[in-house]
């Protein structure tokens, strides 16, 4: 095992792997037992030990560094069997419609949860922006692009929030990176990061210093935090809701945890804030538990129909990472369009009630519509609606043939999802019209008449696997 500085490195890896042996730490282990190591949880691959050890005796056969790339050919099958569902090429949208290959079809795989990507005064106040400011800020905000439109946009999202002060970021990634690996630079810190957690916030764990503890659910949780009585030297990292399910954390009771063993909560709200509590203020507002996140995360690119991200908490916190943060130091600033078309959103958001009343609306109506055909929608209480489906080459294939017939959709897969229970994912938004959700429950019905997708599950007995499903990949899996 090789060292760096004073511990031992391991990479993360992949956290659904770790998952495998979630009732045991060995990052926990050391904590515990007084020896900080920078030690990821079952499944790690500890790349210095297994990899650069191995060098000297591997010389004759060195591996060109671009070999995976050349190698790589999961895309190319899937191309073959004609199901690919990436990297759509989309040549004009108006929210809920958009224009793929020349056809106009439904889009039911956006983030735009309020519908405010087209809204009039976002697109007004991004015009302006660009007028006034130009197209960039062509600099890191520290230097040359602060703008004066940051610093509202700052302001407004700490009020909005309830927290002191609010930071900015150029994305939503390199928010969450960023801050998770700045806090946690100490190898004295200890992580606690839900296994379902955005790749954001598990690159920020790759880059901290300390252990890193992964775990499944909040017993989980409680059983690691149980080995110590006081955990002031950790900070706990979970996505608010998950965005391949829509499930929704109990941050009530995770908050009960953080009275009881001291530690930071850092919560990842993107899918929650603009849906969920009054004035769409997110996850925590809707459970009352707002004054007991340490920091909030939020993003622009989903309910405020833009681009980038900001941390919002106590002032003296959110100053350090202002000044510390590596991904907003060395980033250039969020452009003038993107902070203006941001503000105007939050501005809508908290004057529209209605916009919230359309919204649940026809997320009822189109939930019910699904529930009457059978699919199962992983007990989703927000405007993301899962299709479980199980196979992911069926997953793919369903795909396909929605957007042939006229609705886009996305397919969630491994690692996104445990093996055996892809997904076919569904959002839903205001300025989705009756005909339109119509029009998609008459294609998913058409759907499970030619395939065979699972009915009337309940959650409890959900179907495994230990490998991806390659079935579908065939010309002559169609159904009949």
């Amino acid at each position: 095992m090789a060292t760096g500085g004073k511990y031992a490195v391991f990479d993360c890896g992949d956290q659904r792997e770790e998952r495998r042996g979630a009732g045991h730490c060995p990052a926990l282990d050391t904590v515990v037992a007084g020896r900080a190591r920078r030690v990821a949880c079952p499944g790690a691959l500890p790349i210095f030990a297994a990899r650069f050890a191995e060098i000297p005796r591997r010389k004759a056969a060195r591996m060109d560094i671009f070999e995976p790339c050349f190698t790589f050919q999961d895309a190319e099958l899937i191309k073959a069997a004609g199901i690919y569902p990436f990297f759509h090429t989309l040549s004009s949208s108006e929210g809920p419609v958009v224009t793929v290959k020349g056809r106009q079809v439904i889009m039911l795989g956006s983030n735009n949860y309020l519908g405010l990507t087209h809204h009039p005064e976002v697109l007004r106040s991004a015009h302006q922006a660009i007028d006034k400011y130009g197209t960039s800020c062509t600099g890191s905000r520290l230097l040359n692009g602060n703008l004066d439109l940051h610093e509202q946009l700052e302001r407004e999202l700490a009020e909005f929030t309830h927290k002191e002060a609010a930071v900015v970021f150029s994305t939503g990634f390199l928010a969450n990176m960023g801050s998770v690996g700045l806090l946690a630079k100490s190898a004295d810190c200890v992580i606690f990061s839900h296994a379902e957690n955005h790749a954001s916030l598990i690159e920020g764990t790759r880059i901290a210093r300390g252990a890193v503890c992964v775990f499944e659910d909040l017993d989980d949780l409680e059983r690691k935090l149980s080995r110590r009585d006081k955990w002031e030297n950790a900070l706990v990292v979970t996505d608010a809701v998950f965005s391949m399910t829509g499930r929704v954390t109990d941050l009530k009771r995770l908050c009960e945890l953080r009275r009881r063993y001291g530690f930071r909560l850092y919560v990842d709200d993107a899918h929650g804030i603009g849906v969920l509590g009054p004035q769409g203020r997110g996850t925590a507002a809707a459970q009352g538990v707002e004054a007991e996140v340490d920091l909030l995360f939020g993003t622009f690119s989903k309910s405020f129909a833009s681009l980038g991200g900001f941390v919002a908490g106590e002032a003296r916190v959110i100053d350090y990472l202002k000044h510390k943060a590596r991904t907003l130091v060395f980033s250039a600033a969020l452009p003038p369009a993107s902070a203006a078309a941001a503000l105007a959103a939050l501005g809508v958001m908290k004057r529209d009630e209605l916009l919230f009343e359309r919204l649940w609306d026809n997320v009822a109506y189109f939930r019910e519509g699904l529930a009457q055909i059978g699919y199962y929608t992983m007990g989703s209480r927000t405007p993301i609606l899962p299709l479980f489906v199980g196979s992911e080459s069926l997953a793919f294939r369903l795909c396909r043939e929605a957007l042939d017939r006229g609705v886009f959709t996305t397919p969630v897969v491994h690692p996104a999802v445990p093996l055996g229970q892809a997904l076919i994912r569904t959002s839903i938004m205001p300025a989705h019209e009756r005909s339109h959700l119509d029009k998609a429950l008459e294609v998913f019905a058409g759907l499970v008449e030619r395939y065979p997708v699972p009915m009337g599950l309940d959650g409890q007995r959900l179907p495994t696997a230990d490998s991806m499903d390659f079935t579908y990949l065939q010309p002559d899996a169609v159904g009949g």
